[in-house]
C-alpha cells in the first residue's frame, strides 16, 4: 500500500475511534451532577454528600445537586442510581449496610448489589463500638468476655434494629469468640442510646457518633471498636483486632455510579474527590461531623473491600441466622 494511502487510512481509523468514544467521557461534565443521599437531610450520607458536593462543584465547574431519597435501608437511592444512564450525572453515597449487608437480608431488591454499580472510591471507614452501662464491672475486652461467659444466662445486647450494623457486629463477635448473647433490637440509634444510658440495656453496639458523645460524658463505657482502625475521637479505646479478635470489617461509606460507568469519568471523579478528601482544611470538619477521618481509596481497592465484606457478612447472616425486619 502506498505511503499516502497508509497515512490516509490511519487518519480515517483514528477519527472513527474518536467518534466511537462516548460523548460523556469526552466532554464530562457539561451539565449539573446529582449526588443521591440514601438518608434524609442531616443524616450521615446527606452530610457526606453535601461536604463533597460543595467542593466538587468548584472542581467540575458545574452545579452539584444533593438529592435525598431515603427509605428501604438505602434501597430507594441505590435503585434510582442503578437504573440511571452510566454517564456520571447520577452518583450515590453508598454505605456498607445498604450495599453489602441489606442485600443478604432481602432477596427481593430491585437491583443486583454486586453487578449494578461502579465503585468510584471509599470516602470514610469507621467502627461500631461495643459499649456497656457503667454499672457493668468491666473495663476492657478481656474482662467483658469473661463477664459474659460467667453469666448464668446469656445476657442481652442491643442494636438499632434487626439486620443493622450493630446487630451484625454482635453476631460476628459471638462467632469469633464463642460467647453467648441474645439480640434486642431497638427502633433507631436514639432509642437504643436512651436505653443504654438509662441502664435498661447494659450491653450494646452503638454507632461511633453516639458512642463518642456518651462515653465522654461518662454515661456509657466504651469497651472496643469493631472496625479496622481506631477513631481519633476514641483514641484510648482499642479495636477488636488489636485485642486479638480477627474482626477487621468496618462501617464504610463510598461513592458509586451505575454499572459500566466509563473509565475516563471514573478517573476524573476519583481524582477530584480524592483531592477534596485529602485537603488539610477539611480534616477537622470531617472528623467533628462524622467521628472518624476520611479514608480515600482507589476504585480497585474499594472494590476489594466490598468483595471482602460481602463474604464476611454473608457468613455472619447465614451462621448467625440473622433476619431483617
Amino acid at each position: 500500500m502506498p505511503f499516502f494511502e497508509r497515512i490516509q487510512r490511519f487518519f480515517i481509523l483514528a477519527c472513527a475511534a474518536l467518534a466511537a468514544t462516548p460523548a460523556p467521557a469526552q466532554e464530562y461534565p457539561v451539565r449539573p451532577v446529582r449526588i443521591i443521599s440514601p438518608s434524609a437531610p442531616g443524616g450521615i450520607t446527606d452530610l457526606i454528600a453535601r461536604i463533597i458536593g460543595d467542593r466538587l462543584a468548584i472542581a467540575l465547574k458545574q452545579p452539584v445537586i444533593v438529592e435525598n431519597k431515603p427509605g428501604g435501608t438505602g434501597a430507594v437511592a441505590l435503585d434510582f442510581v442503578a437504573k440511571s444512564p452510566p454517564d456520571g450525572y447520577n452518583l450515590v453515597v453508598g454505605f456498607a449496610g445498604a450495599n453489602v449487608i441489606y442485600p443478604h437480608l432481602n432477596d427481593k431488591l430491585p437491583f443486583n448489589a454486586q453487578r449494578d454499580f461502579t465503585p468510584i472510591m471509599q470516602v470514610s471507614s469507621g467502627s461500631n463500638v461495643l459499649v456497656v452501662h457503667p454499672s457493668v464491672p468491666v473495663n476492657n475486652l478481656k474482662e467483658f468476655l469473661a463477664y459474659v461467659r460467667a453469666q448464668p444466662k446469656s445476657p442481652p445486647y442491643g442494636s438499632w434494629g434487626p439486620g443493622s450494623g450493630g446487630h451484625l457486629a454482635g453476631e460476628y463477635l459471638k462467632l469469633l469468640t464463642g460467647i453467648q448473647m441474645f439480640h434486642v433490637p431497638y427502633k433507631n440509634t436514639t432509642a437504643l442510646t436512651t436505653e443504654v444510658v438509662g441502664g435498661h440495656m447494659q450491653i450494646a453496639f452503638l454507632d461511633t457518633f453516639n458512642a463518642i458523645a456518651q462515653s465522654r460524658s461518662g454515661k456509657v463505657r466504651a469497651i472496643a471498636q469493631a472496625g479496622p482502625s481506631r477513631s481519633p475521637m476514641l483514641a484510648n479505646v482499642s479495636t477488636l483486632q488489636e485485642e486479638g479478635i480477627d474482626f477487621s470489617v468496618g462501617v464504610w461509606t463510598g461513592m458509586f455510579g451505575p454499572a459500566n460507568l466509563p473509565r475516563p469519568i471514573v478517573t476524573r471523579l476519583h481524582a477530584e474527590i480524592d483531592r477534596i478528601l485529602r485537603a488539610p482544611d477539611l480534616a477537622e470538619r470531617w472528623l467533628s461531623t462524622l467521628g472518624y477521618p476520611t479514608a480515600p481509596t482507589t476504585p480497585e481497592e474499594f472494590a476489594r473491600i466490598i468483595a471482602r465484606d460481602w463474604d464476611v457478612w454473608k457468613r455472619v447472616v447465614v451462621e448467625g441466622k440473622v433476619k431483617g425486619e
